[in-house]
């Protein structure tokens, strides 16, 4: 990615998505990924509250691991807010073939409530807005799951 792109892009970041949006406050512990089967360790700089606008969305900015890009950012959405092994079950059929990153995390490190979230990068401008229609979509095929296994369990 060249200078003047990358620019432009922390740019939107700053004054298009998280410009006057709540910031999560508290230390927040490290975000883990698997990078050629070795496991690296991303420091979470930021999290963003996006309800205002989205409703269970949540915007993420990572500091990599390698020095280019600097910062990774993610728009992550939640799932559930009380996370459980059937949930992740649930979810990750959907999210592999979607080509997304599941975690449990705490958003609110002083609760011990761990959320179920759908994590998307975004890398590029345009990314931004696809990628809130696609995690939406996503998010209501794990409900209408949900929903399926519900009454299943209510009919036996």
């Amino acid at each position: 990615m060249s200078n003047s792109k990358e620019e432009d892009f922390e740019s939107f970041i700053k004054s298009d998505i998280i410009h006057k949006i709540k910031k999560v406050r508290g230390k927040h512990p490290p975000i883990a990924e698997n990078v050629e089967n070795k496991p690296r360790s991303l420091s979470v700089k930021s999290i963003y509250d996006l309800n205002e606008n989205l409703k269970n969305f949540y915007f993420i900015t990572l500091k990599n691991y390698s020095k280019k890009p600097k910062f990774r950012y993610f728009l992550v959405i939640s799932f559930a807010n009380h996370s459980s092994d059937l949930l992740v079950q649930l979810a990750s059929k959907i999210v592999l073939k979607h080509h997304l990153k599941l975690i449990q995390y705490s958003i609110y490190p002083k609760t011990l409530r761990i959320h179920l979230l759908c994590m998307k990068e975004i890398q590029k401008i345009k990314d931004y807005e696809n990628s809130i229609n696609v995690l939406k979509l996503i998010r209501k095929e794990f409900r209408e799951k949900l929903v399926r296994l519900k009454n299943l369990v209510e009919n036996e």
